[in-house]
């Protein structure tokens, strides 16, 4: 195995010869349509939940530990020798916080994933609770029939939309997608 790989693997790696790089422009894209989709979906529902005053404490403890995370990111990553998340950590904390970063992003992924399916679920096939229907985009269109199923749209849209985009190797590569659902957010189909 190459040491550039997995826990090693930089997090902006070097330029090759005749690579097209990302550009800024769709960094931004990718980060905004990031922030702007966890936040419309969680801060609405946190607030619900948890209620006005609970739920700010909670936004302003998540905001000291992103603070937190990007001072030891700031502060470690100078040297030049921690080129990664696990890398910086190992260097702060040793081998168990190297490992314990990269747990916690797995099952911060997983989590983030459940979400999107959940909420793609109830778009396309609808949900049922508390005595009432709600129709699905699909069921609405087409009516109700097997294809139409939660699970067999879940299912298509897990191998024929995420599984292709989880295979792209650069992230540069997702501006064109980020940019168009950024667009497509601002200005709804009426």
């Amino acid at each position: 195995m190459s040491p550039a790989t997995g826990k090693h693997a930089p997090l902006l790696p070097e330029k090759k010869q005749g690579e097209k790089r990302a550009s800024v422009h769709g960094a931004v894209f990718n980060v905004s349509n990031s922030i702007i989709g966890a936040g419309i979906m969680s801060i609405p529902a946190t607030l619900k939940v948890l209620g006005v005053i609970p739920a700010l404490v909670l936004i302003m403890i998540i905001a000291w530990l992103v603070d937190i995370s990007v001072e030891f990111l700031l502060r470690y990553t100078q040297s030049g020798e921690s080129t990664t998340y696990a890398g910086v950590m190992r260097e702060v904390f040793g081998r168990v916080g190297s490992v314990s970063v990269q747990i916690c992003v797995i099952i911060t992924n997983l989590g983030c994933l459940i979400i999107y399916l959940i909420i793609i679920g109830d778009v396309l096939s609808g949900n049922f609770h508390d005595g009432s229907m709600h129709l699905g985009v699909l069921q609405e269109w087409f009516g109700i029939h097997w294809w139409n199923s939660r699970a067999f749209a879940l299912l298509f849209v897990v191998i024929l939309v995420m599984l292709p985009l989880v295979l792209i190797r650069r992230v540069g590569r997702f501006n064109f997608h980020s940019s168009f659902i950024f667009y497509s957010s601002l200005f709804p189909a009426k």
